[in-house]
This record gives C-alpha cells, sequence and structure tokens, in this order.
C-alpha cells in the first residue's frame, strides 16, 4: 500500500494533467470521427515531431520563450499541405492526411539522424513519459481545456453544421475551422509530453468510437466520452504501476476494453 500511495504521489501531475487532457478531447474528438478524420491527430504528431526536431536544432540561436510559438506555427504551416495537396489533386482527405504525416515523419528521421538529435528527449517525445509531466504542464493542461470550452461555446453550431454539410450559403467556416485546427494543435502538444507521439491518438479515438454506437444526442455523447477518457487515464495508471509498464501502451490496452466490448456486442446482434 506505502508502495503504491508513493507511486501516485509521484505522478500525481501526470494525472491530472491527463484527466484535464481527456477531458478537452472530448470536446472535439466526436467531430473528427464523424467527417471520417480519425487519422488527422496522428498526423499531427509526425508533424509535431519534425517541428520539435528543427526547434532543438535552432534552440541555441532562439529565446526559449519564442520555441513553444514556433512549434505551434511551424505544426500549422506544414498541416495546412494537407488541404493543399486535397485542393490541387484528386486525393481524398485522409489520402492527403497520410501522405503529409509520413513525409513529416521521414523528413524528422532524417534530420535526427544527420544532426545526431537521438537522444532520452527525442525518445520521451516518441513514448510520453507520465513522471516527467511537471505542475507547469498541469497548468498548461487547464489553460487548454478552459480554451477548449472557449471556442466549443463559441463555434459549436458551425462545427455541428460542417458534419454533414461543408458548404452552406451566408455561413463562413474558415474562422470556425482555424479555431478548431489550433485546438487539435494545442492538444497534440500537450498530450505528447503524456502518451507520446505515436500513441496519443487514442485518446481521439477509442472512446468516442465506442460511445457513438449507443449514444444519439451529442451534449450527453460528450459527456460520457468525459468519463471514458478519465476511466481510461486512471485505469492506464493502475495497470501501469501493477504490471510496470509504460504508462501510454497501459492506457491503450485498458480502453482497448472499449472496443472488445464493442466486438461482443457486435457478435451477439
Amino acid at each position: 500500500m506505502e508502495f503504491f500511495l508513493d507511486s501516485i504521489n509521484l505522478i500525481k501531475w501526470g494525472l491530472l494533467s491527463g484527466m484535464l487532457l481527456g477531458l478537452s478531447i472530448s470536446f472535439t474528438s466526436p467531430f473528427l470521427i464523424l467527417k471520417r478524420n480519425a487519422l488527422f491527430p496522428h498526423a499531427l504528431t509526425h508533424i509535431y515531431f519534425l517541428a520539435v526536431i528543427i526547434t532543438s536544432l535552432i534552440l541555441n540561436n532562439l529565446p526559449f520563450f519564442l520555441s513553444f510559438p514556433f512549434i505551434v506555427i511551424f505544426t500549422l504551416l506544414f498541416t495546412s499541405l494537407i488541404w493543399i495537396l486535397k485542393k490541387y489533386t484528386k486525393f481524398y482527405e485522409d489520402t492527403a492526411t497520410s501522405i503529409i504525416a509520413h513525409l513529416a515523419l521521414g523528413l524528422a528521421l532524417i534530420v535526427a539522424a544527420k544532426t545526431y538529435q537521438y537522444d532520452a528527449r527525442i525518445l520521451s517525445y516518441l513514448f510520453g513519459s507520465l513522471l516527467g509531466i511537471t505542475y507547469k504542464d498541469f497548468f498548461e493542461s487547464l489553460i487548454v481545456l478552459f480554451f477548449t470550452l472557449f471556442l466549443f461555446y463559441r463555434f459549436y453550431p458551425l462545427w455541428i453544421a460542417q458534419i454533414t454539410d461543408k458548404e452552406l450559403p451566408g455561413l463562413n467556416f474558415k474562422l470556425a475551422n482555424f479555431s478548431f485546427l489550433i485546438l487539435i494543435t494545442l492538444q497534440i502538444i500537450i498530450g505528447v509530453k503524456l502518451m507520446g507521439i505515436l500513441l496519443v491518438s487514442v485518446l481521439f479515438v477509442f472512446s468516442t468510437t465506442f460511445v457513438l454506437q449507443f449514444i444519439k444526442s451529442f451534449k450527453f455523447l460528450i459527456i460520457v466520452i468525459c468519463f471514458l477518457n478519465i476511466i481510461g487515464i486512471l485505469g492506464g495508471a493502475l495497470i501501469s504501476i501493477f504490471f510496470d509498464i509504460p504508462f501510454s501502451g497501459a492506457v491503450v490496452i485498458f480502453m482497448s476494453l472499449y472496443i472488445l466490448i464493442s466486438l461482443i456486442r457486435g457478435f451477439l446482434r
């Protein structure tokens, strides 16, 4: 029992940050899934990885307080290639997303290999670190949650409208879409520290996909996703502590139960 309490004390900021992140993602993930763009968060993680590698190269010439804005701006600019590729080719959005994601990851690996950027910090970006989360990360997660609630309240009708119809007369979706992109980017940046580049997108997909099979009311849908995301974070932490396995992998294992329940339900039907 003492070991368990000591472990909880070590990861308390990580747990709190993870729960806030789970709440924040609950307000955006339904729109991604319903628009059939579940791959988008995964693509953003690859682009973010490239931004981190490049930032680490120029950090000596860049004031520390400018590193975060640089990462966000670079990620947004590189992400715009998805829409450029979609607009000027006949590729579907998920295809363009996959192409840009692999391009970003390939460039990141090349730059890292050529500049000897393989170190413990880069590995933590790949797989996340519950122990590495501090009170500063917790407050960042809290800010992102408040920002999420504000944008959700501001653009909810337009985000809903775009699920069924991308072009409606008299409505301008540009600001709503840009706000949504910024929001997803910030959630990814916070989530990568916790879950890692390779697995953070599980928080956008597993709970939402599961709940969509049972609930049609959109507002009630978000409430249930919030609950399942928090349960997933806590359940993953318990598995990680008791079986001494990486936290991000433990969260995936725990949240896979949602998919298993969906599978069993499908067989029974």
